[in-house]
């Protein structure tokens, strides 16, 4: 009796602890969920596209304490969760959330690249998915540091991870030298920057179309220009064009902008890719619509935010040239094209290629066809 009586009164110890401790662990998962939802609700309040911002938070507990770990590109985005952590935790927690720049970057958080086409990845490594491409002259808003990559912002905002050999890293001081310099565009697809004045000369270096150098002394026929980096060289003068937009008559520009997609016809299809070497259809809109002086962002489904909607009629005789065709199912976007005016339309589609919404044309596309979801005027 004694030995059972004892057993009982160890159960009833322990019994109500456990239920104390039970409680305890529901009440914690409680307030995770709930600061998960509150997460969730500024998100979708300052960064509702996290290809062109970051916001992630979270709690977890150490013994006793909990501690707040996280990171945003928005600074009012990271103040109203802080608010929301002091007002629900108190003084019971660390706060590891970080606004970026990360603050191990100093003033030195801008980057020019300084190859012709540096690749952004989605995740710190060579192997990871190609997400993106800036080329020569662009300039980079560093976010932080990983084991020789940096994940970067581009003048358009997207973000990814590219190597510190892609560019050159500089303060605000720097910056501001860089903006103050004499500058030229690249007008052709990928010519090289020679030694000589002679195209039988080592190359110092291969540009691609929009790329930016420094124009040291241009000339009829050769001009020196300079890389981000220092390098020198000379370039033929055709290949080269002002930095300033030129006004254009709408006519004349929607031919300019026919006459750039045309030039990348056969340009191989790159998931990710940016650039007159190889791109993706949002990539070969972007870059043409570039180089006619008009920015337009990196995805297909953030370009159809843009411009005009416009409804066309049965034979597509209301669109024109320069208008931009997408694609897709049911609500998403998928892809986009540059209408030649009409029912024919330029696009990158494995390789850049000329396809038609004409039933009647030999290079008749029904997929597109039967896919067209918007067609917007830009300008």
């Amino acid at each position: 009796m004694r030995q059972k009586f004892n057993h009982f009164i160890v159960l009833a110890v322990f019994f109500p602890l456990g239920i104390m401790f039970l409680n305890g662990c529901q009440s914690d998962d409680a307030l995770i969920s709930r600061f998960d939802q509150q997460v969730e609700i500024i998100q979708q309040k300052y960064v509702p596209d996290q290809t062109l911002d970051l916001f992630s938070a979270e709690i977890e507990k150490d013994r006793n304490a909990w501690v707040l770990k996280g990171e945003t590109t928005i600074p009012e985005a990271g103040t109203e969760l802080l608010n929301y952590a002091d007002s629900v935790l108190g003084n019971n927690y660390s706060n590891e959330f970080i606004k970026l720049p990360h603050p191990s970057l100093g003033d030195s958080v801008y980057g020019i690249v300084k190859v012709s086409v540096a690749n952004i990845r989605e995740k710190p490594r060579h192997s990871a998915q190609l997400v993106d491409q800036n080329i020569m002259g662009q300039t980079l808003l560093l976010l932080k540091y990983d084991r020789g990559w940096y994940l970067i912002q581009t003048e358009y905002g997207y973000i990814g991870w590219m190597t510190g050999d892609s560019f050159i890293r500089i303060d605000s001081s720097g910056l501001d030298n860089w903006e103050n310099k004499d500058k030229v565009r690249i007008s052709k697809l990928y010519p090289l920057v020679y030694s000589k004045p002679d195209e039988n000369a080592e190359p110092v270096t291969d540009v691609v179309l929009n790329a930016i150098l420094v124009i040291k002394e241009k000339g009829s026929s050769w001009s020196i220009v300079m890389t981000p980096d220092g390098r020198s060289g000379y370039i033929k003068t055709r290949c080269l064009t002002t930095m300033e937009t030129v006004k254009l008559s709408q006519e004349a520009l929607r031919e300019n902008i026919i006459l750039t997609a045309r030039g990348m016809m056969g340009i191989p299809y790159l998931w990710g890719g940016n650039s007159s070497k190889g791109n993706d259809c949002s990539g070969f809109t972007q870059t043409t619509f570039k180089a006619n002086g008009i920015e337009l962002p990196r995805d297909s489904r953030q370009q159809a935010l843009m411009g005009e909607e416009i409804t066309p009629d049965e034979t597509f005789s209301n669109i024109l040239p320069g208008d931009l065709l997408f694609f897709g199912s049911e609500e998403r976007v998928t892809h986009v094209g540059v209408s030649l005016g009409g029912a024919e339309f330029i696009h990158q589609g494995g390789q850049v290629d000329l396809n038609s919404l004409d039933p009647q044309r030999e290079n008749f596309s029904p997929f597109r066809r039967r896919t067209l979801k918007h067609i917007k005027r830009i300008f």
